[in-house]
């Protein structure tokens, strides 16, 4: 039982780190609205319905006793918990989560602070007024401690841990703090765990996510397991059964439902739709460690008998259950980027500002990113707008984030951070083309299994048309393999499978050649190819190579490899419709065009690499016919499918330039596209060439709308 009490401390103490206690300035009128209904509608609904039975029927004085207890655990929405469930079910940094996580730390307060008026009016009603008093006054004298004291000590003894290094020393001097506040805690009345929470919320950012690497581990593998387990042993047949039982059972029962009704009501009158309202009420209604170990110190007390702890444990594991299967069917975050549509390449229009969504881990993939946006040729007519992404794990806090990056332009060397460099980067590149590039910051900080859902979001709601994610693999400078990062290729293929728009991923090795700089007026021409062998994918990318006709310093070169005994239908029909009238608006002034006949796999991978040493970027669409001979013996062994066929050939042979792989939309996702048949791409490609067409090329004729 002791390993399992300290294992519970250490919990609560990481639990403490990782909340951030900024959030309860932000919260805004809503949340603080569901979150005080979902604590007050449930303790109102509880003690009507205890009164109601009280008078209908005599309780035993123990469940009397223990009743206004019952109530407000059964009241409790525990922020911890709630956090930790959204995580499980990686929907914490979707819309319904972050607001999930706001209505928990409102529902909290409210429970502290009731739990802290009832156990001071118990106390009093146990023991004497002076004794009531002092207990009152030491608790306030230890919060002012922890606060003014041990914050400000914890805050000077761990400055070198700010940026996660830790000594053995600071580290050994955290844990002895942590039990002496649990200790503390256990004299003036309370858990311990409750001196272990305060000191993780007072501990600093910097030390505290340190902490929370160095202890998850152990904690919730060991320790966490060994106190679930004893409070299972602690269950035991006696006292169940009988009229008491039931009346119990009903008010817990009742405390579930006005807490659903609370939260679902709420939600609907703060605009929130019923199909979102219906998964935060559920989420509300789950309890998880925290309650566990109420129910345990209240037992251990004689606050309530065994019969109760039995029907709380079971009514929780019951309802906790059943929710979170429920909650996973009913929200999913991707259908709302699905209702909304899609938005692709093929739709922009010459005149219209190309919308990038550029998702960034470091400042590793930024020349190689800015030569492609370069590259894309903005002007003052036909402006880019350039969203940048930073993307960070979330770790030591609770809480995810999206939010505008606020930068200060002129920070000192010294204090920059790998993000202020980027800034700065696309700063200057948003100054140096004044007119013809805006560029907007955006920081997002989730779990990696969900931070797909923040890419999604702003893609959805910037209407981008191409969001832009590196390969989670990297490269040295002598062409072997750097670092591999599988959680960024879970992170790529959700994007794949669920973002709203054309998405690229890009396999940078641009400092394995002599481009690797901005591309301006005095650089070498940025050499690409775009490899076009057909079907949606393809045409994709070749509308986005359509914006590069233009720029002066872009070598571009159109390579068609076909096979004349194979033709895919309709697929054929189109993409040699859009070829002519790409060749047609844009001629050959900036653009070579090279037909190869291939007859297999082995045909296509020698085209490739006659393009070895003569270009910096190869662009190429993610999906291919599966029965073209273009591709036959290449799909046998397919280690990245998330590339396709031809871009996991790319990345996985020792190629020294950069790949762009780019795909229209999910397979089977949304509605047909411009792409997907004879009446849905030709009329938008048309009246976006016909003024390219104006400048460079022979008249087009005229479409009717």
């Amino acid at each position: 039982m002791t390993l399992a009490d300290v294992g519970f401390m250490i919990h609560v103490f990481t639990i403490g780190l990782q909340v951030n206690i900024d959030m309860l300035t932000k919260t805004g009128k809503s949340a603080a609205f569901i979150g005080s209904m979902c604590f007050l509608l449930p303790y109102a609904l509880g003690f009507l319905t205890f009164s109601m039975l009280n008078s209908f029927g005599n309780l035993d004085a123990s469940l009397k006793h223990s009743m206004p207890f019952i109530i407000i655990v059964n009241s409790l929405s525990t922020f911890p918990v709630i956090t930790s469930l959204l995580v499980d079910l990686r929907i914490l940094n979707s819309e319904v989560g972050r607001m999930a996580t706001q209505v928990s730390l409102v529902s909290d307060m409210w429970s502290w602070n009731m739990s802290m008026v009832v156990g001071t009016v118990n106390l009093a009603f146990q023991s004497s007024k002076m004794e009531t008093l002092w207990s009152v006054v030491f608790t306030m004298a230890f919060l002012l401690v922890i606060a003014f004291v041990i914050r400000p000590f914890l805050r000077w003894s761990t400055k070198s841990a700010e940026e996660g290094e830790m000594k053995e020393m600071q580290f050994c001097g955290i844990m002895v703090s942590l039990l002496c506040c649990g200790l503390l805690s256990e004299i003036l009345g309370q858990h311990s765990g409750f001196g272990a929470f305060l000191m993780g919320l007072v501990l600093p950012d910097g030390p505290g996510t340190t902490l929370v690497q160095k202890l998850e581990a152990i904690s919730s593998v060991l320790l966490v397991p060994a106190f679930m387990a004893s409070t299972g042993l602690r269950m035991t047949p006696e006292g169940m059964g009988g009229t008491s039982s039931v009346f119990t059972e009903l008010i817990i029962i009742m405390g579930y439902v006005g807490k659903f009704c609370g939260t679902l009501l709420s939600a609907i009158c703060c605009g929130l739709p019923l199909w979102d309202a219906i998964p935060l009420s559920l989420i509300m209604c789950c309890k998880g460690i925290i309650e566990l170990a109420i129910y345990v110190l209240w037992l251990d007390r004689k606050i309530i008998p065994n019969q109760v702890y039995n029907q709380l444990l079971l009514t929780m594991l019951i309802v906790t259950t059943l929710a979170r299967p429920i909650i996973a069917y009913m929200y999913d975050p991707s259908r709302r980027y699905l209702v909304q549509g899609r938005k692709n390449l093929h739709e922009w229009k010459e005149g219209v500002k190309m919308q990038f969504l550029v998702c960034l881990h470091d400042e590793d993939h930024v020349p190689t990113i800015m030569n492609l946006l370069e590259a894309s040729h903005p002007t003052p007519h036909s402006p880019i707008a350039v969203f940048v992404l930073h993307l960070r794990e979330l770790q030591g806090r609770s809480a995810s984030m999206l939010a505008p990056h606020r930068h200060q332009l002129h920070k000192s060397a010294s204090k920059a951070t790998s993000y202020d460099h980027i800034v700065n980067v696309f700063q200057y590149y948003e100054e140096h083309n004044c007119g013809s590039v805006v560029v907007q910051h955006f920081t997002a900080v989730s779990p990696y299994a969900s931070i797909h859902n923040d890419i999604c979001m702003l893609a959805s709601d910037k209407r981008t048309n191409l969001v832009i994610v590196p390969f989670h693999k990297t490269w040295a400078i002598d062409g072997s393999m750097g670092t591999t990062k599988h959680a960024i290729r879970n992170v790529n293929k959700n994007v794949m499978n669920k973002v709203p728009c054309s998405v690229g991923i890009l396999i940078d090795r641009g400092h394995m050649t002599s481009n690797q700089y901005m591309l301006t007026s005095e650089s070498a021409p940025f050499r690409i190819v775009m490899l076009f062998l057909g079907g949606a994918d393809d045409r994709e990318a070749l509308a986005y190579c359509m914006r590069m006709v233009e720029h002066p310093k872009v070598d571009l070169t159109i390579a068609w490899v076909k096979n004349d005994e194979y033709l895919n239908g309709e697929e054929s029909g189109l993409d040699q419709e859009l070829m002519d009238i790409f060749r047609a608006a844009v001629g050959e002034r900036r653009v070579r065009y090279i037909e190869e006949t291939v007859a297999d796999g082995v045909g296509t991978t020698q085209v490739i690499r006659s393009f070895e040493d003569k270009v910096d970027m190869l662009i190429a669409g993610k999906h291919h016919d599966p029965l073209s001979p273009l591709i036959s013996g290449l799909t046998e062994w397919n280690e990245y499918p998330e590339l396709g066929v031809i871009g996991d050939m790319l990345a996985t042979s020792d190629f020294q330039f950069s790949v762009l792989v780019v795909q229209r939309e999910p397979v089977g996702s949304g509605p047909l596209g411009l792409f997907s048949g004879s009446q849905s791409y030709s009329r938008p490609w048309r009246n976006s060439l016909r003024k390219l067409n104006t400048d460079i090329g022979p008249k087009l004729p005229e479409y009717p709308a």
